[in-house]
């Protein structure tokens, strides 16, 4: 048979198979075959192995019976790449619209042999390090890792291959746990579970907007599927003992890894796909994102307060206010974006960088060109890097110039990088298209450009939409979230985990939301555990509030600042750790990566990390016992073996313990540092500008013998990949008679800017004062004398002060009531060395006589203690979680319970709440006492679970009957969920039969079943026939089936084909018992597994509000095919039509302000129309165009299309006349296509009065841009009253 052989840039042999067919198969091998509705064969057969044969030094290709091939291509010793087409394709890339390429240039590694050996049974294929067995019955295939001698990875099923699907099946261990698949919100232990591989533009819990086709498991293996399409990962959920993946792919093509542990096999998909960037230092500390050259600003006694004094109210429409602009040229620079550098350095905090174009349409300049416009982009550079601050820019659409595009929204990357000095980009759904190649091509385009224009800066990239690869260019940002709410902090703590366990180290999120906020409890924490992250970001202008670290005003402004300043402080440590990531351990670390075991490989510690090795952070992410300050505790910390000290009080624990009742006043985050911690600071600083380079700083825990690595480079250039950097080994060592020896070896390394000449401040931490310190610098002893105050310290050398009770809260506002409180931690000693040439000699201090034992304050009580009587009532006993109870005892400080195997102690209730329990199991506990004394007895008790049938019934969900319903006995009884005491009935004594029970799920639901619980008798009103009807609207129906049904008082069950998605279901009742409707309960069932969707909750937070308008506001004339319309936003298309319009924004205006008012109301009606006083105009004159409605009736909402030529008019503005309080949407779009249309939207918000008759709406102005005869068409006229009805005519 023919081959043909080709080499791609990448080395990779490509194989062609020329003349294959599908081949017809014998009867014993018959091909399994489902037939859909579309005709798509299904293909299960088991094909044996007829040959293999190594066709290059690194690929075998195997022979199956039917004529298949399938491919092993080895890319290292223990890495692999497994291709099988059955149409005969070669190895190839994924195709990708745009361009993009998930491997590297050279993903391969040397292979010191590929030995094939063919037996009776197997096929055989030996590297140095990883063995791959074929079953020649069956060609299924295993891998076994030689240093282990165990199989890792084995196959159970075989490949399955649909049309547009390919489905691989593995065994799954009992014992084996799964991680990856990139930003999986709310996830990052997947056992159990499915994940999607898709980029679902959802932004909150379970969502997915950056996935990662990657995942690895504790048995030793990774799979990344070389693919851009989108696929589900299931592990075990469907069915226990398989992994099945899929991908909608035609052919199957994925790369094995074998390896043992996380760094080992993270660095195995680092060497296909390319490590992490190291973020610049700038990159680090805080940005702030907006759109300063869009907006208008007039007073308004409810906007925002500005330094004049006044309240502004910020419009995108021009509203008669002053518009803004990036340098505050216009007389307008309270709104600028060099006043919000200003702000941050008036209010003393740390600032790295300033995005001024965040929002659709900004742009950043008002000039006619675009040259003019980057000279203003320039300007504003230049003040902000005299600021210590760098600027960067969002891009809503191309990154060069494009034709027919106006100066406002036109982009030069290269000239932006080049001459306006941009360093950061950050990508979104507006401009990284669709397809799953998402924004790679994008962030590789710049990851070329900003170094070679940009005199070799690192670039600062920040993608919404990331895939494999992304991590070699760009950090991730998780998109559109709302704030002040604690469930924003709660799915990022392990989203932000699950990131780096998938090879994304990079990770961030908007402080607080960019929507909603105004919780000053929320907005404190989340600045709190974000000092512990790489990145932070204030996305500004969406919000509740303005998104600064000070805008909720004290505590909040004190306390931001404080825990800002303590990440500037952190950076020595923090970059150390992010160089670690680029080839190691992530930054944020799950609690398994460094204490592996059964409590921690699972979810047990999704909402704690570490912060590198020697943080354990335990964000408070919900309300415990809060009190009106916000003042709260911790339950539920898992300290692992070793010392844990609480970084904030000295306090010491013992781990392989939870502790709970943990203290947290509102200023406090709870961190743990580790004994024998050794932490690289700085000065406190507000940005990369500030930091004092001539000193260096290091915290110690000394516990053991314990090493540090710190690391630093230029921190703004690509040197660092060319090796240039400096590392110091700082070691601590106690002997047997408490005795510290800490030594600084000389520094190694060189990169351009490093100052060898450095001071040298240690700061151990202590209880008492040692008994001696002396230190050595190379071969000379240094003396050292002791001050008395902190001011003697930091000014004089080679000193020692003994901090006997150090303040940490150094930032509060002067004069505020913050400033009042005294946040104390354990004494320090603090050495200050002189300079000295930091690679020439080594340092070294000896402390003797060093104590470190903080007194217990948990106990303090004495006397005899009795063993606690406890259980877990009824009352407290649930599907998923148990709460047991117990009596007081005397003498207690506390209590403690084994549970699981695990010990929780500090328990300072006497009840504690255990979740995430499996039902129907059976659960036993022990519990004892403990004082200053002792501890008491232990005492034993037990539970089990309850079941839970109703796991995804649809709760909240509201009926209507066409037939009365007897008073007092409603429809609502029907889906409260209470089986007796009440049931729904129609009224007494007359027929109700037929009649319509109309079901308003209130969300969007795939629908599996629902079940209807007759009364207990059967009685009257029992429903027997009739069909069964779902729609999305209420308008549009469509037919489900028939039922009938005997009459019983058993459950009665309606199956939905298809799994239909709808929110109304209707049931057509024709034959009830006694012609009366009745019930006990509907439980209506959603697909398990699948999410409820509300509609006009575009911002998927659950829950309607002007978040989801402000959102609407920023998408009214989005369309199908628009790059940023598929996801989350075409979700909100409710009427799909491809459009966002002002029926889809009603959805929403009519629920908020309490709603409207529709009783009574006319259905709506009339007609829009369009005209102008000529037809011929022009260049540079005015067009008006008047919109008049003719007839109208009922009108809550309205709004069209108008498209144009670019090329003939450019939009000025829009001039109202007669619509009321209606909020006008307008917005003049330019779509991905490169087409424009002005979309005139006005909608009533809440219960406004409507529109009624003939009547002038608008004025519409543009002005021509040459000579022009006026010819423009409205399209797609929408009228929707209150009810939501639409009336779509145009004239």
């Amino acid at each position: 048979m023919k081959k043909q052989i080709a080499i791609n840039k990448q080395g990779t042999i490509l194989l062609l198979a020329l003349g294959l067919s599908a081949m017809l198969y014998p009867s014993s091998m018959q091909a399994i075959s489902c037939m859909h509705s579309d005709k798509v064969e299904v293909s299960t057969q088991i094909s044996p192995i007829i040959s293999a044969k190594k066709i290059n030094p690194t690929t075998v290709e195997v022979l199956l019976s039917n004529n298949q091939r399938m491919v092993l291509d080895f890319y290292g010793e223990n890495i692999f790449r497994l291709f099988q087409d059955n149409s005969g394709g070669i190895i190839r890339n994924p195709q990708a619209k745009p361009e993009a390429q998930i491997l590297v240039d050279n993903p391969r590694k040397g292979v010191s042999r590929v030995d094939l050996d063919d037996t009776a049974d197997l096929i055989s294929i030996t590297t140095g390090k990883i063995k791959v067995q074929l079953d020649k019955k069956t060609s299924l295939f295993r891998v076994i890792n030689l240093t282990t001698g165990t199989s890792v990875l084995e196959e159970v099923e075989v490949p399955l291959f649909e049309k547009g699907k390919v489905t691989l099946t593995l065994k799954e261990n009992p014992k084996e746990y799964f991680y990856g698949g990139g930003v999986q919100n709310g996830r990052f232990s997947h056992k159990g579970r499915v994940i999607s591989i898709e980029n679902q533009n959802s932004w909150t819990d379970g969502g997915v907007a950056s996935p990662t086709p990657y995942y690895w498991s504790t048995d030793g293996y990774g799979i990344m599927w070389h693919t851009f399409q989108k696929g589900k990962y299931d592990f075990g959920a469907s069915e226990q003992g398989k992994v099945k993946l899929y991908h909608e792919s035609d052919y199957l093509d994925v790369f094995c890894m074998v390896n043992d542990g996380a760094v080992a096999l993270l660095n195995d998909f680092y060497q296909l796909t390319g490590n992490p960037v190291l973020l610049p230092k700038f990159g680090f500390y805080q940005g702030h994102l907006n759109a300063y050259n869009r907006d208008y600003w007039k007073e308004d006694e409810k906007g925002i307060l500005f330094e004049d004094g006044k309240h502004y109210k910020e419009s995108q429409k021009d509203n008669g206010g002053i518009k803004e602009s990036l340098n505050g040229e216009k007389n307008n620079y309270q709104f600028s974006a060099r006043a919000v550098i200003d702000r941050y350095k008036q209010q003393d905090m740390p600032l790295g960088w300033l995005l001024p174009n965040d929002g659709y349409g900004a742009g950043y300049g008002q000039t006619a060109t675009l040259d003019g416009n980057i000279q203003n982009l320039k300007e504003l550079g230049d003040y902000a890097r005299q600021h210590g601050v760098e600027i960067g820019l969002w891009t809503q659409s191309d990154l060069h110039p494009k034709e027919g595009v106006s100066a406002l929204l036109q982009r030069d990357i290269v000239k932006e990088v080049r001459d306006a000095g941009v360093r950061v980009l950050k990508t979104d759904v507006a401009w990284v298209g669709a397809g799953y190649s998402f924004g790679l091509n994008g962030v590789a385009d710049v990851g070329h450009i900003m170094p070679y224009y940009g005199s070799d800066a690192r670039p600062f990239i920040i993608s919404l939409d990331g895939w494999a690869g992304t991590q070699r260019y760009a950090g991730i940002w998780s998109g559109d979230q709302t704030g002040g709410v604690w469930e924003y902090i709660r799915f990022h703590i392990p989203t932000y985990i699950g990131s780096g366990l998938s090879g994304q180290p990079n990770i961030t999120s908007d402080m607080d939301g960019i929507f909603g906020g105004g919780n000053l409890q929320v907005n404190i924490r989340d600045f709190q555990w974000k000092t512990f992250t790489p990145m932070e970001l204030n996305m500004d202008g969406w919000g509740t509030n303005a998104k600064y670290p000070h805008a909720l005003g004290e505590p909040a402004t004190s306390v931001n600042r404080w825990y800002l300043k303590l990440k500037s402080e952190l950076m020595p440590y923090a970059y150390s750790v992010a160089r670690e990531a680029v080839d190691g351990m992530p930054m944020i670390r799950a609690m398994f990566l460094e204490y592996p075991n059964p409590y921690t490989l699972g979810r047990a510690t999704q909402y704690q990390f570490l912060y590198g090795p020697y943080f354990l952070v335990a964000p408070v992410y919900q309300a415990t016992q809060a009190d009106k300050q916000g003042n709260d505790i911790r339950d539920g910390i898992y300290l692992p073996n070793g010392t844990w000290i609480d970084y904030f009080t000295g306090e010491k624990y013992e781990g392989n313990c939870i502790l709970n009742n943990f203290d947290t006043p509102l200023w406090k985050l709870p961190v743990f540092v580790k004994a024998g911690a050794i932490i690289p600071m700085t000065n406190p600083n507000n940005n990369v500008s500030e930091i004092d380079k001539r000193t260096r700083i290091y915290e110690l825990y000394p516990s053991g013998k314990t090493s540090f690595t710190e690391y630093d480079d230029d921190g703004a250039t690509e040197e660092y990949k060319q090796g240039k950097g400096v590392m110091t080994t700082i070691e601590s060592m106690v002997d047997k008679k408490n005795n510290v020896t800490v030594t600084i070896h000389p520094a190694k390394g060189e990169f351009t800017g490093f100052i060898r000449e450095k001071t040298t401040e240690f700061r151990i931490n202590v209880t008492a004062l040692p008994k001696k310190i002396t230190a050595q610098v190379g071969k000379s002893k240094v003396k050292l004398t002791r001050v008395s105050s902190m001011n003697e310290f930091l000014k004089d050398e080679n000193v020692f002060y003994y901090d006997e009770a150090p303040n940490l809260n150094k930032f509060a506002t002067p004069g505020s009531e913050f400033e009042k409180v005294v946040v104390t931690k354990n004494p320090q000693v603090l050495v200050r060395l002189a300079a000295t040439d930091i690679t020439a000699n080594t340092m070294t201090l000896r402390v003797e006589g060093f104590q470190f034992a903080p007194q217990d304050r948990h106990r303090r009580t004495m006397g005899t203690l009795i063993a606690p009587t406890a259980q877990v009532s009824a009352d407290h006993t649930e599907a998923y979680t148990l709460k047991p109870t117990w009596n007081k005892v005397s003498n207690a400080d506390y209590y403690e319970i084994d549970f699981n195997g695990m010990h929780y102690t500090t328990i300072k209730d006497t009840e504690l709440l255990f979740g995430d329990l499996a039902p129907e199991t059976f659960y036993s506990f022990k519990i004892r006492a403990v004082n200053k004394d002792g501890v008491s007895d232990w005492t034993e008790f037990s539970a089990t679970t309850q079941s839970d049938p109703l796991e995804f019934a649809i709760r909240g969900i509201k009926g209507e009957s066409t037939a009365a319903s007897q008073g007092g006995s409603g429809t609502k009884r029907l889906f409260d969920f209470a089986e007796s005491g009440d049931i729904w009935h129609t009224k007494y004594g007359e027929k109700a039969v037929p009649f319509d029970l109309t079901m308003d799920l209130v969300t969007v639901n795939r629908l599996d079943k629902f079940h209807y619980l007759p009364r207990t008798d059967a009685g009257n009103g029992t429903i027997l026939k009739g069909t069964v009807s779902y729609s999305m609207d209420k308008m549009q129906w469509t037919e489900a089936g028939i039922f009938e049904w005997k009459r019983s008082d058993d459950v009665k069950i309606f199956n939905f084909t298809g799994q239909p998605a709808a929110r109304y279901i209707r049931l057509s009742v024709t034959e009830a018992v006694g012609n009366y409707g009745s019930g006990r309960e509907i439980y209506v069932f959603k697909v398990p597994g699948t999410e409820s969707y509300l509609q006009g909750d575009i911002n998927l937070d659950g829950k309607i509000d002007n978040n989801d308008l402000t959102s609407y506001t920023n998408y009214t004339g989005l369309r199908k095919g628009d790059s940023d319309f598929e996801g989350y936003i075409s979700n909100g298309d409710i009427n799909r039509n491809g459009l966002i319009d002002a029926y889809d924004i009603s959805i929403v205006a009519t629920q908020l302000e309490g709603g409207v008012d529709n009783r009574g109301l006319e259905k709506v009606n009339g007609a829009i129309k369009i005209s102008t006083s000529k037809q011929m105009y022009e260049k540079d004159e005015t067009i008006e165009i008047q919109v008049k409605g003719i007839d109208l009736r009922a009108v809550n909402a309205f709004s069209f299309a108008l498209p144009y030529s670019q090329q003939d008019y450019e939009f000025v503005g829009v001039e109202l006349q007669h619509t009321g309080e209606m909020e006008n949407l307008t917005y003049d779009r330019l779509h991905t296509n490169g087409s424009k249309a002005l979309y005139p939207t006005f909608v009533n918000v809440g219960n406004k009065k409507t529109i009624e008759g003939t009547v002038d709406l608008c004025i519409l102005k543009f002005k021509a841009k040459r000579k022009v005869k006026f010819d423009l068409k409205l399209i797609d006229g929408l009228l929707v009253d209150k009810r939501l009805n639409t009336h779509v005519t145009w004239i």
